[in-house]
C-alpha cells in the first residue's frame, strides 16, 4: 500500500497517524515520489504540486483555481432529464493545436474514486489540443448520491451515463472512452458495448478483466460471508487510503485529501459504495464483460501498470486471447506504473494515449 506524504496539519485522526508514519519514513517516501515530481522540486525549490500545475495556480493565493481540471472538486454541473445532477471536469483544448475533427475524450473512474484521478491526464490532453471531460459517477465526488429511485446496479449506472452523455450533447458525437478501476470501470465497459456507435475508440487503464481476477481486499470485505466482518453501516469509506494503494509511489497529502473530501462531507457517499457492493455479483460482472467483448470491433488500447498490486497482468493476456485484434496492449512504458497509472506517472502514459487518440481509425 502506498504511503501518504503530508505537507499540511492533519484534520482527522487517520491523517495524524499517517503523518507520523510518513515522518518516520521520510527518506524512503522521498525516493518513492514520482520521478518527474522529484526532478521539478530539485530544480525549482517550490512545492511539487504548485510547480507541476503552475498554469492553474492563482499567483496571489497559491491555490488551485476553482473549476479547473486540477481543482480538488469538479467544477462543472449538468442536470439530466430525470433530475439528477452530475459533476464533471472539462478542459478546453489548446487553440493552437486543436483540430475540430479529432475525437473528444470522456474519462470514467472506478468505485471509491472520482474525476480528480484524471486531472493530469486531462491537462496533458488539453495542452495537446484535445477536448476532454472526466465525470464523477453518481454516488461519487460532487455528483448526486441518490437515496431513492436509483438502485446502484450495473444497468442503472449504464442508463444514467447514457443520460449524462445526452445532457452534455455527446450522444450524437463519436468520442474516445477511457475507463479505469474496479466495478465502475467495468460498468463503463458495459456502456461501451451498448453504445458502440458513440464509442469510436476505447482506452482501458488497469480495470479487472480476467475471469479469475479477485476483488481487491477493501471491496472483498463487503462480500464477507460473515456479516459482522463486513464494514459497519455508517462507517466512512477510507477513499484516501483506497486511492493511494496499489502502486509503487507515495501519494501527496493534498491529493489524498481530495479523494477523501466527498466521504467526509456526505455520509451518502459511503452508503453509495456499500450499495454498489451489495448489488454487484463480481464474477458475473467479469463474465458479462468478457462475453460482450468477444465481438467488439472498435480500436482499443489496454494500458496497464505492471506493478499493480491488485491485478495480475497475466489475467489481461489471458483475457485478450479470446478478443479481436482491434484490442492491443501497450508496452514499454518509460516508468514503473501501478494500479492507477494516470496517478502514478501521467507523463509516461501520455505518449501512447495521445498516439492512439490521434491515429487514423481503422473502420
Amino acid at each position: 500500500m502506498a504511503s501518504l506524504t503530508c505537507a499540511a496539519p492533519p484534520a482527522a485522526p487517520f491523517v495524524a497517524a499517517a503523518k507520523r508514519s510518513a515522518a518516520a519514513a521520510a527518506p524512503a517516501a522521498w525516493q518513492r515520489q514520482r520521478p518527474q515530481q522529484r526532478q521539478r522540486q530539485q530544480q525549482s525549490g517550490l512545492s511539487v504540486i504548485a510547480r507541476a500545475e503552475l498554469e492553474e495556480i492563482d499567483p496571489l493565493t497559491g491555490e488551485v483555481i476553482a473549476g479547473t481540471a486540477l481543482a480538488s472538486e469538479a467544477g462543472e454541473r449538468v442536470t439530466t432529464a430525470d433530475g439528477v445532477t452530475w459533476a464533471y471536469r472539462r478542459v478546453e483544448p489548446n487553440p493552437e493545436l486543436h483540430n475540430p475533427t479529432q475525437l473528444p475524450v470522456l474519462c470514467l473512474h472506478g468505485i471509491g474514486s472520482c474525476s480528480y484521478i484524471y486531472r493530469n491526464t486531462m491537462r496533458l490532453l488539453g495542452e495537446a489540443g484535445h477536448e476532454c471531460i472526466a465525470v464523477d459517477w453518481l454516488g461519487h465526488g460532487a455528483s448526486d448520491k441518490p437515496t431513492s429511485g436509483f438502485d446502484y446496479s450495473a444497468d442503472s449506472f449504464v442508463a444514467a451515463l447514457e443520460k449524462f452523455v445526452a445532457a452534455i450533447g455527446w450522444d450524437k458525437r463519436p468520442f474516445v472512452l477511457m475507463v479505469h478501476g474496479y466495478i465502475l470501470g467495468q460498468f463503463g465497459l458495459l456502456y461501451a458495448l451498448e453504445n458502440a456507435d458513440n464509442v469510436a475508440k476505447l482506452v482501458i487503464l488497469n480495470t479487472p478483466l480476467g475471469l479469475k481476477t479477485p476483488l481487491r481486499p477493501e471491496l472483498a470485505a463487503y462480500k464477507n460471508p460473515v456479516p459482522f466482518l463486513r464494514p459497519k453501516a455508517g462507517a466512512t469509506f477510507a477513499a484516501d487510503l483506497f486511492n493511494a494503494a496499489g502502486g509503487p509511489y507515495a501519494m501527496q497529502y493534498r491529493d489524498a485529501q481530495a479523494f477523501q473530501a466527498p466521504y467526509d462531507a456526505d455520509p451518502a457517499a459511503s452508503v453509495a459504495v456499500a450499495a454498489i457492493m451489495d448489488k454487484v455479483d463480481f464474477p458475473q460482472l467479469l463474465r458479462r464483460v468478457d462475453q460482450g467483448f468477444e465481438s467488439w470491433r472498435r480500436p482499443s488500447l489496454l494500458l496497464f501498470g505492471t506493478s499493480d498490486q491488485f491485478i495480475d497482468l497475466k489475467t489481461v493476456f489471458d483475457w485478450l486471447d479470446s478478443k479481436r485484434t482491434c484490442m492491443k496492449l501497450a508496452t514499454g512504458y518509460e516508468a514503473k506504473l501501478g494500479h492507477a497509472p494516470q496517478e502514478d506517472y501521467p507523463d509516461a502514459i501520455h505518449k501512447p494515449i495521445l498516439k492512439f487518440v490521434e491515429e487514423d481509425q481503422d473502420d
